[in-house]
């Protein structure tokens, strides 16, 4: 069942190298990831029909570059998706999309980031006048920078539902024990939670380890019809579902609502169009750009209530190796490196395709991606083909 026009699969899916040091060339990093996506999936660029990613500018080539560096002839469908989106996640939910309705019967996706083109918050200078929205954000040091905005959410969740930073030092801590078995991990060696408490603030409460770790970096996937991808190199992997969502107000700050945005509406719309609930869930990958945003699409999902996180996730082992909600086995943005929402959909795929080595979760059959944060939210539903 799927409540897609037609079955699709995730049928490929490659990295470049991650590394932290350096300034690698954009096109180098993302044509390693296509084409060993293509490789892993048993299919050459002359197979590609569409092409879609997710970029801010310079720091990834484009749709139509990267059809030049495979030398596909021409494209059926195409687009570079720019930033209000879920993430990176966009550029798959855009493929799952052709495919299903047939524009397309094979896209690549990708996502490429690099340090050198920024993107990684700082400090600015404030303007001497402020018009319109802005002079009731610029007294409070918000100028449209999503470190202090994730640094009101999280006082606000705390504020509101009386609970203190521990909580939120769950989701960092368990990013580590994963990452730890993860060999491409940039991020390997395990913290504590003391560690985390004790880490720097970037923008109080906002800690260091609240925060996705920078990366150059390039992950990509292959997207066709589940029928063709049943006769391809790997086992299938089915999309079950998928939906974006992005709440009432649509804004980042005066949202209706200020801590979760569109995830209950994105979820909610999910499970109505699955053929699976929660319960039926395996294995969860989550946007942890901001600890924050993690814990929102748990409550988000159902594993619990508004506010319940805190005392859902007990001492944190239910999220780690050997847990009953295994939470973002590659570790995540915060351990594996900073690669958006497509680095979450390729450990779903290989979850579920029983290719984790140490980290993988026994039996998996069904993962939840959910990538994006509040106005911008997207998330799929993943099987294992029977």
């Amino acid at each position: 069942m799927t409540s897609l026009a037609r079955p699709v699969a995730i049928a490929g899916v490659g990295y470049s190298e991650l590394t932290r040091r350096g300034e690698p060339n954009p096109n180098s990093l993302a044509l390693t990831a296509a084409k060993a996506a293509l490789v892993d999936a048993g299919l050459s660029a002359q197979d590609v029909d569409g092409i879609f990613e997710y970029k801010f500018g310079p720091e990834s080539p484009g749709a139509q570059d990267m059809a030049r560096l495979l030398g596909i002839a021409d494209l059926a469908a195409f687009a570079d998706i720019f930033p209000m989106n879920p993430s990176g996640l966009a550029g798959p939910l855009a493929g799952v999309m052709a495919v299903a309705s047939g524009v397309c019967e094979t896209v690549l996706t990708f996502r490429c980031l690099t340090r050198a083109a920024g993107h990684q918050g700082g400090v600015v200078s404030g303007p001497e006048t402020v018009p319109g929205r802005d002079q009731f954000l610029t007294p409070y040091g918000y100028l449209g920078g999503i470190l202090v905005n994730l640094a009101l959410k999280k006082q606000r969740w705390m504020a509101e539902y009386g609970r203190s930073e521990a909580d939120f030092g769950h989701i960092a801590v368990n990013a580590r024990r994963w990452s730890a078995l993860n060999p491409r991990a940039v991020l390997r060696d395990e913290v504590t939670m003391a560690d985390y408490l004790s880490s720097r603030m970037v923008v109080d409460p906002l800690r260091v380890l609240d925060c996705d770790y920078p990366v150059n970096g390039a992950v990509a996937s292959v997207i066709t019809t589940a029928e063709r991808a049943r006769d391809l190199r790997q086992p299938a992997v089915l999309v079950d579902a998928m939906t974006y969502a992005t709440g009432r107000g649509a804004d980042w700050v005066f949202d209706v609502d200020f801590l979760y945005g569109g995830a209950f509406e994105c979820a909610d719309r999910l499970w109505q169009r699955s053929s699976v609930t929660l319960a039926d869930v395996d294995v969860a990958q989550l946007y942890d750009g901001f600890t924050p945003v993690t814990v929102a699409w748990i409550e988000a999902l159902g594993a619990c209530g508004r506010g319940e996180f805190g005392d859902w996730v007990g001492d944190g082992h239910r999220l780690g190796p050997g847990g009953d909600f295994p939470l973002n086995t590659a570790g995540g943005q915060l351990a594996e490196g900073r690669l958006h929402g497509i680095g979450f959909l390729n450990e779903a795929v290989l979850q579920l395709r029983g290719q984790c080595d140490q980290r993988q979760v026994a039996d998996a059959r069904v993962a939840v991606v959910a990538s994006g944060l509040y106005p911008q939210c997207g998330a799929m539903v993943l099987t294992a083909a029977t």
